[in-house]
């Protein structure tokens, strides 16, 4: 299996591609690499090298490195900003297109700051900037109304299905977060330790400053009927990017690129090609 290993740790990724411009894609949070659904591929025909990571706490990067101590790893995003550029070392890889999903976009957001040699691009769909101490309590109360490990992947669909009755992008959604164990169990395939820290750590602080601190071109994304980010955060985040613009991406809810992977991708494609 492909992974990397770094001075920061062993993490796993989905290469798609053998050449072009590489591009690095960043989950959201309780997600895994897999969740990108079809962008990978898309953007693989459309000539670019490819690499889906699984941050830190989370899908094959969290289940290689299960038995380790969690208490002492950086959740910060700056610490996730800092796996990345170990990878990118590890791999050899600069000019990065970079291209992050809800945490996934802070991260990259901070990624882009702390490390400008290293990215061309970066492209952040519907991530919220704004403070929020309380979100991670919501998140972990949210995965507490999940009776898991279910005992087999029969449980797991007749809760889901009980959960989300006749909404398959929910169900599927929610399935991925789950994955079979050896002893045929199916439990949620993050660390709910990291998944919390990284969300308490995330929020703890505005992402607003980062902003102006990103030398190079900024496509920043919301979905047209999303509710994640808040009233007039988009005037705000437009007045702080010197080289970037907002987009709105009709027909889309938080998953911008399921929801509506065509329009999505129209405007990502435009938005590459432009910048090399």
């Amino acid at each position: 299996m492909p992974f990397v290993l770094t001075d920061r740790g062993k993490f796993f990724y989905e290469e798609y591609r053998s050449e072009g411009p590489p591009v690095y894609l960043l989950h959201g949070l309780t997600a895994k690499h897999q969740d990108w659904s079809s962008t990978p591929d898309m953007l693989a025909k459309l000539g670019y090298h490819v690499f889906a990571f699984d941050m830190r706490g989370h899908g094959r990067t969290y289940w290689e490195s299960r038995n380790e101590d969690e208490k002492g790893q950086d959740f910060t995003p700056e610490g996730h900003a800092k796996d990345l550029e170990a990878c990118a070392k590890a791999l050899g890889h600069s000019g990065l297109h970079v291209i992050g999903h809800s945490t996934g976009g802070r991260n990259a957001l901070v990624f882009a700051a702390l490390f400008p040699d290293l990215v061309r691009s970066l492209t952040v769909i519907d991530q919220t900037l704004t403070k929020d101490l309380e979100s991670w309590k919501k998140y972990r109360d949210r995965r507490g109304e999940y009776p898991a490990p279910f005992a087999d992947e029969k449980a797991l669909d007749d809760f889901l299905r009980g959960k989300f009755p006749g909404d398959k992008l929910r169900f599927d959604y929610y399935k991925g977060q789950f994955w079979k164990k050896e002893n045929g169990e199916w439990d949620w395939n993050f660390s709910s330790f990291g998944a919390s820290e990284t969300q308490r750590l995330g929020r703890e602080k505005e992402g607003y400053p980062w902003l102006p601190q990103v030398k190079c071109p900024i496509l920043y994304i919301q979905g047209g009927d999303s509710r994640y980010m808040e009233a007039g955060e988009r005037e705000k985040i437009e007045s702080l990017m010197t080289h970037g613009h907002f987009v709105v991406v009709e027909k889309a809810e938080h998953a911008v690129f399921r929801d509506n992977p065509e329009g999505f991708l129209r405007v990502l494609a435009t938005f590459l090609k432009e910048n090399g």
